[in-house]
């Protein structure tokens, strides 16, 4: 197994980020209140000397005064620098003034330009976007050359200040390109988190949306094992109720079915279970229901009493397994339905294949008290309840639903005529599986 990559260590932007962080320096004007100051206070101490020395070794006449006035013109002209993110054409205009004084006091046959006018354009290309960036720097050049011309005719030393007006040119025109760059970066990274957090969130949204139909396809299971199985038991266990004192024999093979249907609908839910907890073990738990055990399940309805009958038509197959289980749902559900709310009723299913589709249909008849005549109202309203389980508002009615539109079905239900109900479904079909049934037919 690969060992998992060490994390690359932070930049050094990254760490100074941090370290001004801890310091309690978090918004924009406080860290550039604190690099202006550091300009400053660096320049403060640098210029001087290099004036004195430069004027020593060219033999100029920059006397302590002038090394003075610029020093402090360029502290001045630093301390603006605070200024740089939250009014970048002010900052950078400021210091385009502050630069025209410069030049009026510097000597004629010597320029001096320090890091603010750099700094300022860098910062206004960061800020702002490349057009108003591009106008800044336009304004800041017009500012010095209007000035440097200004400043530099009646000393007679034009040429002078154009020289150095275009090599400030150059210097801003360099330092907003590579702010322009560097604000390109920022938005890329930007854009690129912020569709990785789209993309996160999306995949969360997904993991939720999967686990809640999760827990909706296991309460519909759940729903449909208990109640197949417990209504089951309880009619066994109604019918071995009444043979108590006549029949001990009937009493005894009563019971023996109730267990064994309490043993079914453990591995049921057993099957459920394992298949939750770990699919790769959801052989161990048993087969999924489908049409292939059908008549199993049919079987089991008749031996509660109620009345079923198969009737297959065409090619009963080629369903993919989801659409199987559906088919296998529905027929339980409905059967269990007529048999809580219809009981007595005789029952019909039929599956009638096509091309691309099968039918498959439940109806039960009126309820025998309906049919006799017993209580009219009584039997209409138990027809209502029988396959759709209608009038309870349909756990039963709505899990058939969602399991029909899962698999791209569509699901009708209603009376039949007569106090009857009718279940309808049209699930798709693969269109190449083989024949399960064929012609007509019911269940041996």
């Amino acid at each position: 197994m690969t060992a998992p990559a060490d994390p690359a260590p932070p930049t050094p932007a990254a760490r100074l980020d941090a370290w001004l962080t801890r310091r309690g320096l978090t918004r924009a004007p406080q860290r550039d209140a604190l690099l202006a100051v550091l300009v400053a206070v660096a320049t403060a101490v640098v210029l001087p000397p290099v004036l004195l020395l430069g004027a020593a070794g060219d033999e100029t006449s920059v006397g302590p005064a002038v090394v003075a006035a610029l020093t402090a013109l360029s502290v001045v002209q630093c301390l603006l620098l605070a200024l740089r993110r939250t009014r970048p054409v002010t900052c950078l205009l400021l210091v385009a003034a502050v630069q025209v004084a410069i030049v009026a006091v510097t000597p004629a046959d010597s320029g001096v330009r320090g890091a603010a006018p750099l700094l300022a354009a860098y910062a206004a290309a960061t800020v702002l976007p490349g057009r108003a960036a591009a106008g800044a720097v336009g304004l800041a050049v017009l500012v010095e050359l209007v000035g440097s011309v200004a400043v530099t005719v009646p000393a007679g030393a034009l040429g002078v200040g154009l020289a150095g007006v275009v090599g400030g040119a150059l210097a801003y025109a360099a330092s907003a390109l590579a702010g322009s760059n560097v604000r390109t970066r920022r938005r890329y990274v930007e854009v690129v988190r912020r569709r990785a957090a789209e993309a996160e969130a999306s995949q969360e949204e997904r993991v939720r949306s999967a686990i809640a139909g999760v827990r909706t396809r296991m309460a519909r299971e759940i729903h449909d094992i208990a109640a197949h199985h417990l209504s089951a038991m309880v009619v066994q266990a109604t019918a071995t109720a009444r043979l108590v004192d006549r029949d001990p024999a009937a009493v005894k093979e009563g019971l023996l079915a109730i267990r064994a249907q309490g043993r079914r609908t453990l591995e049921d839910l057993r099957m459920l279970v394992g298949v939750l907890r770990d699919p790769a073990t959801a052989e161990d738990g048993g087969p999924v229901p489908g049409l292939a055990v059908l008549d199993e399940l049919v079987t089991d309805a008749r031996s509660l009493g109620t009345q079923v009958e198969v009737r297959r038509e065409g090619r009963v197959g080629g369903l993919d397994p989801l659409a199987d289980v559906t088919a296998y749902r529905l027929v339980q559900e409905a059967l269990t339905n007529a048999r809580q709310h219809a009981a007595g009723a005789p029952v019909v299913v039929e599956l009638v294949g096509h091309d691309d589709h099968l039918v498959v249909t439940v109806t039960n008849a009126a309820p025998p008290r309906a049919a006799d005549g017993g209580d009219p109202a009584a039997g209409d309203h138990a027809g209502d309840r029988a396959a759709g389980d209608r009038s309870t508002g349909g756990v039963g009615l709505l899990g058939m639903r969602e399991r029909v539109q899962l698999v791209g079905g569509r699901l009708d239900t209603g009376p039949s005529g007569a106090g009857g109900w009718r279940v309808r479904a049209e699930l798709p079909t693969g269109g190449g599986g083989s024949d399960e049934t064929d012609g007509e037919g019911g269940a041996p």
